[in-house]
């Protein structure tokens, strides 16, 4: 639950994190040609009913079989995404999504990360100045890990709160507790629904990788996603917007639309080191403190 005493001091915060704004790179004389490589899902989802909803749920056999085509379809949809988001960015040009998927099936294994040589390759094969890859760190729902530290650093505060406030009346603790356990544990676990409201988490991490003048990782971001706002869901239809896999997707669409807005004002040719490589950008992503826990 939010509390106002800590806006000031989260604003404050989230200002030295961010940093001044930045208009983006004058692309308009040479374009930016990217290729959108591979998303890889990474997330530890064990069972299709994590990510899918079933009239039925299937039996174990069935579900080991299932569980890496609808991971498959997810690793897809999301490339699929990058490349169209993209493309709707002025003075960027992006390799065709068939085009990446075909030359994608010689470079590599399905499900697998790229390695710098294959990302090198898939750019010097499609004549692209950077190729972007994704990886999904959680879908449908958060590692433990996550969502006990930032659940219990968040009772800490506000159970200290409530009883400095109350002289730590034992009654009025224990109610803020189970009311706080009730309402909460959804945004922070993720993967419930709570008075109408879906909660679906999807972490999705973006990096960028110069291809010319020099090679090179020059940025990355990650973007986490856990309440499916009302008016995303308002755009699919209204019989499947109670369905797991609509919701992710819903989530999954948002988190990729962030990242692309962010990639299309940051990115721009890097120039080159003493030893040949491309100078990375300076950049913070609050969502990638969550890989210090693992």
């Amino acid at each position: 639950m939010p509390y106002p005493q800590w806006s000031i001091p989260f604003v404050f915060c989230f200002v030295l994190i961010q940093g001044c704004a930045t208009h983006p790179p004058d692309r308009s004389a040479s374009p930016l040609t990217i290729a959108v490589g591979p998303v890889t899902f990474e997330a530890p989802v064990t069972k299709s009913k994590q990510i899918y909803t079933f009239e039925q749920n299937p039996d174990p056999d069935v579900d080991r079989q299932l569980l890496p085509i609808l991971i498959d379809d997810i690793e897809v949809t999301a490339q699929r995404l990058f490349t169209e988001e993209l493309a709707k960015h002025p003075g960027i040009r992006v390799i065709p999504f068939d085009e990446t998927r075909r030359l994608l099936a010689d470079l590599r294994s399905a499900g697998t990360p790229l390695t710098d040589a294959q990302i090198q390759a898939m750019g010097q094969q499609t004549g692209a100045d950077l190729v972007v890859t994704g990886l999904i760190h959680d879908y449908g729902k958060v590692r433990w890990q996550y969502w006990v530290t930032g659940w219990l650093a968040h009772v800490a505060i506000a159970t200290t709160i409530v009883g400095v406030a109350t002289g730590w009346n034992p009654a009025a603790v224990g109610a803020y507790l189970a009311v706080d356990a009730a309402t909460d544990f959804p945004l922070w676990w993720g993967g419930a629904e709570i008075f109408g409201f879906a909660f679906r988490p999807v972490r999705l991490h973006l990096e960028a990788f110069q291809i010319r003048p020099c090679p090179g990782e020059i940025w990355s971001r990650d973007e986490l996603m856990v309440r499916v706002p009302g008016k995303r869901l308002a755009a699919y239809p209204e019989d499947q917007q109670h369905l797991k896999q609509v919701q992710l997707e819903a989530n999954l669409r948002r988190a990729v639309e962030d990242l692309v807005t962010e990639a299309a004002d940051a990115l721009d040719a890097r120039p080159c080191s003493d030893n040949n490589e491309a100078k990375p950008l300076r950049t913070f992503s609050w969502a990638s403190i969550f890989d210090l826990l693992l």
